[in-house]
């Protein structure tokens, strides 16, 4: 088994970044508190050198420099670091052996140090924070050489470019009244679906999820508000067209449709106190096409928040970080506000509890609005959207309900 010397390994990184252009590409890995002592304190030079002056650093220049940036140090400390200094070899990595090596180390090391400490903190009494400490282990499980680094450049040609965004949407709009106004959603989209209560919300949901599925995308149900059995026998029933008794009656025809096109497709989450990064583990294991969030609002997240608009916000950010991590469609589903109540057009302004914060995630915002009785006779309802990134349509659109058999026409 091969052992390193965690001392050996600061120092070579000590060196490296000397370079001016090395420091450049690792500075956004590679910071001060990865060190410690007089290592720091050496770092803090070299830093300050490479912002300031913007070249190269050698052994000689760094420790005048050293001496000339800390005048009141005490003479133990500065002999320490001047022997440091003097022991450190200026050079650079080939890039392989930077990534593949050296920082992967020097990093994980300092990742597991900071796991160790927080998982003390937890033990002992001193924090809760248990969402930060799984924020820490999935950055190392993910392999990502930084945590602050959650950027990849974009290099493909103009051809990809213009053959990838000249294509049908990922998740075409099934329902014709909105498809010819608004084609469809991508991978990576977040949306908001939010209406009063009693208006159609679920049934809108439950019909959304029904034709994906009818596409054969794989969706998955997070039902936090509804029991979660009544909304697969809701989605069932969308899917079909039937209402409770004619599927009933016809049980046979129904269990074959069910096994052979519904099944396979389709997962149900009872989700009372699940937390979003749970939602992300999921994803990340299981690859749905479509996640349904129902109510977004209600899942856990970690932190710390003052005011409930911010923890909803920070909630609405991870649920999008959920869709462009897995690459899939998350529709969020939340409440409005008294302010729709008996309205025909509502907007994202009545998002109960949020008036922007939630919708400044969201590539698109459907409400759905509803004036007059409350009773099946009922049956207009009003799509309205208020949020549109992927073409720009904003509009109402004039639908009906059939509650009874869970779908809109």
């Amino acid at each position: 088994m091969t052992s390193y010397d965690p001392i050996s390994i600061d120092k070579q990184i000590l060196g490296f970044v000397l370079d001016n252009e090395f420091f450049t590409k690792v500075s956004n890995v590679v910071t001060r508190d990865m060190f410690i002592g007089e290592m720091r304190d050496v770092f803090d030079v070299i830093s300050h050198s490479h912002t300031e002056y913007g070249t190269s650093l050698n052994v000689r220049e760094l420790a005048a420099l050293f001496n000339d940036r800390n005048p009141a140090m005490p003479d133990s400390t500065r002999e320490k670091a001047q022997t440091l200094i003097s022991e450190l070899e200026a050079g650079t990595p080939d890039k392989h052996d930077l990534y593949s090596d050296l920082v992967n180390n020097f990093w994980l090391r300092d990742r597991a140090r900071q796991i160790g400490e927080r998982a003390i903190e937890i033990f002992t009494g001193e924090s809760e924070d248990f969402g930060s400490l799984r924020q820490l282990i999935d950055v190392v499980e993910d392999g990502r050489i930084s945590d602050k680094t959650t950027y990849s450049v974009v290099d493909d040609d103009i051809d990809t470019l213009l053959d990838e965004n000249a294509g049908e949407p990922d998740f075409p709009f099934e329902f014709e009244l909105i498809r010819e106004h608004v084609p469809g959603l991508d991978r990576g989209n977040l949306g908001i679906l939010f209406a009063r209560p009693e208006v159609g919300k679920t049934t809108f949901c439950c019909f959304l999820a029904a034709s994906y599925i009818r596409q054969g995308f794989k969706v998955t149900y997070w039902a936090n508000e509804e029991p979660a059995k009544k909304i697969k026998l809701r989605i069932i029933q969308s899917f079909v067209g039937a209402t409770k008794d004619e599927m009933k009656d016809d049980r046979e025809h129904l269990r074959s449709v069910y096994a052979r096109d519904i099944a396979p497709y389709l997962t149900i989450i009872e989700s009372v106190g699940t937390s979003v990064e749970e939602a992300d583990d999921y994803a990340k294991l299981n690859n749905p096409d479509v996640m349904f969030m129902d109510q977004l609002d209600k899942f856990r997240i970690g932190g710390e928040y003052n005011r409930g608009d911010e923890r909803l916000k920070e909630t609405y950010v991870l649920a999008r970080e959920v869709a462009k991590r897995n690459s899939c469609l998350v529709w969020a589903v939340s409440q409005a506000s008294y302010e729709a109540h008996d309205r025909q057009f509502i907007d994202y302004s009545m998002l109960d509890n949020s008036r922007t914060g939630k919708a400044g995630e969201a590539d698109i915002i459907i409400g759905i609005g509803k004036t007059g009785a409350s009773d099946v006779t009922n049956t207009v309802r009003h799509i309205c959207i208020s949020k549109n990134k992927i073409n720009g349509y904003h509009d109402m659109i004039n639908a009906q309900i059939d509650v009874q058999r869970g779908v809109y026409y």
